[in-house]
């Protein structure tokens, strides 16, 4: 996966460490460049062999998780295919009904 903004310059770029850290909406990390490299700093401690957590991206609609990283947030305890089944607002677009 590639992240753009991560330098002044606004060109996508690679950062493996940050594709392996899982996504949470509590993150215990946090990102940001320095002179064309990514720090990763503790939003608060972090108990040795605790996961480091990341958000992948706040300002993402709902559904496009689904598309980009293969989940949607918030949705742990239902499967993408129940969602779809019951076609969930996260996936369609709610339409208006005819008045008769």
């Amino acid at each position: 996966r590639a992240f753009d903004g991560l330098l002044d310059d606004e060109e996508l770029r690679l950062v493996p460490l940050l594709d392996m850290l899982q996504h949470s909406d509590e993150p215990n990390i946090r990102h940001a460049t320095n002179k064309g490299q990514v720090d990763i700093h503790a939003r608060s401690a972090i108990t040795a062999g605790s996961e480091l957590m990341n958000t992948y991206n706040e300002q993402l609609p709902t559904w496009k998780y689904f598309t980009r990283f293969g989940f949607v947030p918030g949705k742990n305890d239902v499967s993408v295919r129940e969602l779809l089944q019951a076609k969930d607002p996260i996936f369609f677009e709610a339409r208006a009904t005819a008045e008769v």
